[in-house]
């Protein structure tokens, strides 16, 4: 493994990492910035005409705002990948790299001359993720596969939503999340085998759906021995109660967890219940589970009587395990948010200072960091990055003056 500097080592964990992503949309350009916040080299890789990312969510004077997240940290490098020249310039960058991150159609990467065959035998020590919306293999592989049918296909938005109502999708590419957290995992555990055989790399498979599958719980193995199939529930949960959001006097947001069945006791005196503690038929959870309505109405009518901050207060004082429902407006005035750098400010060259989602492992001696959002022009570092593959001035200029790349 690399081994980096010690006067860049409090970057983060990754200093001397260097990744090389080919990737689109969210899950592969994701498990490369979580790399990226701790401290690895990343360069992104995008068409001449731009990334599709820089095309979606809200913009501000024209600059998209999503873009900035997905890829900070980045250099960028535009080149056309489909030609022979491009692809040319990818096996070189690949060959000083430790990373390759890649979330195209299994195939594709093939059809350019960048599969991992002819990638590891340029570089053996290259670590290689594929990410894709059914893997690599399986009859379903060849199909396109998009986050929202990962969360369709793996039973998640089936067990989502309101009992009686359709199954709910959410309204952020969890799915992708997901993968890429996965991801960035799996090239964690790679770069640690290679530096323990000799320096080979390897090849990592991700589909989209099996990191959510891997996270419902008990849902395979209850179907599997006892042909449970679960249900759209809402918030309640499946083998406990009180479990909910509740809304308060004043129209906010609490949820409130009493999993254990001493928790429940508490919640139900300091809702001035203490019949509902002390009876023998609400001692466990399966049976409150059997008196559901009771005990969840019970709470709720409770709640509705009083303000937000008044509820708060009490269950903290009882020993309730509670919280807000915030929205996002919320986390940006929180005391506990901004004490622990949860959100970061950053410098932007167009829109000045900005703030987004900082790293989220706190590692004492290497913290890693968000060096700055991600970059507004197309192929801002292609130039230097091509000199650094040894790439001439001229040859620079014909790669340009031939669309394969974008100064």
């Amino acid at each position: 493994m690399t081994i980096p500097p010690q006067s860049i080592a409090a970057r983060g964990p990754l200093s001397g990492i260097k990744v090389v992503e080919i990737g689109m949309l969210f899950a592969g350009p994701m498990a490369s910035a979580y790399l990226g916040d701790l401290g690895a080299d990343v360069i992104k890789i995008e068409p001449p005409n731009g990334d599709e990312v820089r095309r979606m969510g809200h913009f501000k004077e024209g600059e998209p705002l999503w873009w900035r997240v997905t890829n900070r940290s980045k250099k960028l490098l535009a080149v056309d990948v489909k030609t022979p020249a491009g692809a040319e310039v990818i096996r070189r960058l690949a060959a000083t790299a430790d990373v390759f991150v890649e979330n195209f159609r299994p195939g594709k990467l093939a059809s350019w001359g960048l599969d991992y065959q002819t990638l590891s035998a340029i570089n053996p020590g290259l670590v290689m993720l594929h990410i894709s919306g059914y893997g690599q293999t399986g009859p379903y592989s060849a199909r396109p596969g998009m986050g929202t049918l990962a969360e369709a296909f793996s039973g998640f938005a089936h067990t989502t939503g309101e009992p009686g109502r359709p199954p709910t999708l959410p309204a952020y590419p969890f799915a992708d999340g997901v993968a890429a957290m996965m991801g960035a995992q799996s090239i964690l555990a790679a770069l640690v085998n290679r530096s323990r055989n000799g320096g080979i790399g390897d090849e990592i498979d991700i589909s989209l759906y099996e990191p959510i599958l891997s996270l419902l719980g008990a849902m395979a193995i209850d179907y599997d021995q006892l042909g449970v199939v679960g249900k759209r529930r809402g918030n309640r949960s499946t083998w406990s109660t009180p479990r909910n959001t509740y809304e308060t006097k004043d129209h906010r947001w609490i949820a409130v967890s009493a999993a254990a069945n001493s928790g429940a006791r508490r919640l139900f005196n300091a809702i001035g219940r203490p019949d509902l503690a002390e009876r023998p038929d609400l001692q466990t959870n399966p049976q409150r589970m059997l008196r559901l309505e009771e005990c969840d109405g019970a709470v709720a009518d409770w709640v509705r009587e009083h303000d937000q901050e008044e509820v708060l207060k009490v269950f903290e004082q009882a020993g309730v395990v509670a919280g807000p429902v915030y929205d996002v407006a919320q986390l940006f005035v929180d005391p506990h948010i901004k004490a622990r750098g949860t959100l970061v400010d950053l410098d932007d060259p167009i829109l000045g200072k900005v703030r987004m989602q900082g790293v989220v492992p706190r590692f004492r001696r290497t913290p890693g960091e968000v060096r700055y959002p991600g970059k507004a022009v197309v192929g801002a570092d292609t130039r230097e990055i091509l000199t650094n593959l040894d790439y001439s001035s001229a040859d620079i200029k014909q790669l340009e003056q031939a669309g394969v790349v974008k100064l």
